[in-house]
């Protein structure tokens, strides 16, 4: 028998926007790094220094493709990218861009099921999904991806919802019930995938690469 080869796969979350910072809830906005995000990207390059890459993949959000980049970039191989849609952010919807505040007023339904986490899985606005939604359209893109490139190392730039999600499924933990991991940006969790789908997760969040100054998760404004 063959030996099972297991995909490497690498979740990154991209660096920060403009919108990270005025703590705006950013889904499918297409908002570049700004100079804060740039810098947390250029970390990524001595993380990646000493992994071999195989492939890189990224949502198409400009963000996240950017981030990619700074992953590939002390490799010394051409890295082939692919561009996948099924890994991006959750569609907010209606509320792409509001400020936590502001969904309280607008949508308290939401604001009660998805920011208090009381039904975060079912939670939607208008034009949005759900994470339940985002749970099944990742975890199958992400699967997919490993099948076809079985034993190889693969990052991934993403975003926080949608890693999280990943995670949860890797985790074994179902959409619906669903548990938030704390993702600073240019974090980098690890899974590992077999043959036969089945997923282990190495580690979840590492930031250790990122100075203290530059790290930035929702209520951690780094200093400029």
């Amino acid at each position: 028998m063959g030996q099972n080869k297991v995909t490497t796969v690498y979740l990154v979350r991209h660096g920060t926007t403009a919108w990270n910072q005025a703590l705006r809830y950013q889904g499918r906005a297409d908002n570049p790094l700004d100079e804060i995000g740039e810098r947390q990207g250029a970390c990524l390059e001595n993380y990646f220094r000493d992994i071999h890459i195989d492939l890189g993949v990224t949502s198409p959000l400009q963000r996240a493709r950017k981030t990619l980049l700074y992953c590939l970039a002390s490799q010394d191989h051409e890295v082939p990218v692919l561009i996948e849609p099924d890994v991006t952010e959750i569609d907010f919807g209606v509320i792409d861009g509001w400020t936590k505040e502001e969904i309280k007023a607008g949508y308290p339904e939401f604001y009660r099921m998805y920011i208090l986490n009381e039904d975060r899985g079912h939670a939607q606005v208008p034009g949005g999904e759900t994470m339940i939604q985002v749970y099944e359209r990742v975890s199958k893109s992400i699967l997919r991806i490993a099948a076809e490139h079985p034993g190889q190392n693969i990052v991934i730039a993403s975003h926080g919802t949608a890693i999280q999600t990943f995670l949860n499924f890797a985790s074994g933990i179902p959409a619906d019930q669903a548990k938030r991991f704390l993702l600073y940006n240019v974090c980098v969790s690890c899974v590992e995938i077999d043959e036969n789908g089945k997923t282990t997760v190495k580690y979840i969040g590492d930031k250790h690469h990122v100075p203290e100054e530059l790290q930035f998760s929702y209520g951690s404004v780094p200093k400029s």
